[in-house]
């Protein structure tokens, strides 16, 4: 047997107490996003009705380079982290290099993807905000199956819109999104204003994405805070009290 060491995992002891923001160490600060109805730069109360307040806050952070990450967050990472840093062997004799390859291997969450390191966190702002419900798009499942595993540990309410396709190529994606207790609906669909609008103009459109986004207080539309660029359709919803 080969004495090669293949993974490396990091002791429980020390998972990191903080997030790396690395905008506060670039020289050059990337450009601030523009409002996209007064084409000025985004501020953080700009996003409050969609987002939860202390995301807003991080994403537009450019000045602390740590951020501690709350216990309650850590202590969920534990289940499944450290991810195992693994050495690619076989990748490095393929391409005949002398370069040491290494990948972290984040499918060993239980969601099966690095998605739920993003959602846990999203799911515990949204509680400590004091919202109850959040509603999310997702397209082949995963990010929809993190974020409702991450709101059935935090005691939220999750409502998925799954882009039509996807929801009926890939039904035991569904059913992991249902077994947290997440609603899943198809899009578009019949149970939103843009939903509706789209199957009138397309009636056998599959593939367009919608999700609820009016917030009242106790509503939060949670999307990855790295794929903003997303399209979303808007909503009413009766306002759900505390």
């Amino acid at each position: 047997m080969s004495d090669k060491k293949k993974r490396y995992i990091l002791p429980e002891e020390e998972i990191p107490h903080y997030w790396y923001n690395i905008q506060a160490d670039m020289v050059n600060k990337p450009m601030p996003p523009l409002h996209p109805t007064t084409k000025q730069p985004l501020k953080a109360e700009d996003m409050y009705p969609i987002f939860a307040e202390e995301l807003c806050r991080q994403e537009l952070n450019q000045t602390d380079a740590w951020i501690e990450i709350p216990e309650e967050v850590r202590e969920m990472y534990k289940y499944y982290r450290s991810t195992p840093l693994v050495r690619a062997y076989g990748l490095e004799k393929a391409l005949g290099t002398p370069a040491h390859i290494y990948f972290k291997n984040e499918s060993v969450s239980p969601i099966g993807s690095h998605k739920l390191n993003s959602a846990l966190a999203q799911a515990y702002y949204c509680k400590q905000e004091g919202v109850t419900n959040i509603t999310t798009e997702t397209g082949a499942g995963q990010w929809g199956a993190a974020l409702s595993y991450a709101a059935k540990v935090f005691g939220l309410e999750a409502a998925v819109y799954q882009v039509k396709i996807s929801y009926e190529q890939k039904p035991y994606r569904r059913s992991i999104m249902q077994t947290f207790g997440a609603q899943v609906t198809p899009s578009p669909s019949m149970s939103t204003r843009a939903g509706k609008n789209i199957l009138t103009a397309h009636p056998i459109i599959r593939g367009h994405w919608e999700q609820l986004s009016r917030k009242p207080s106790n509503w939060h539309v949670s999307l990855p805070i790295a794929n903003t660029h997303w399209d979303r359709y808007s909503a009413t919803l009766p306002c759900i009290k505390q």
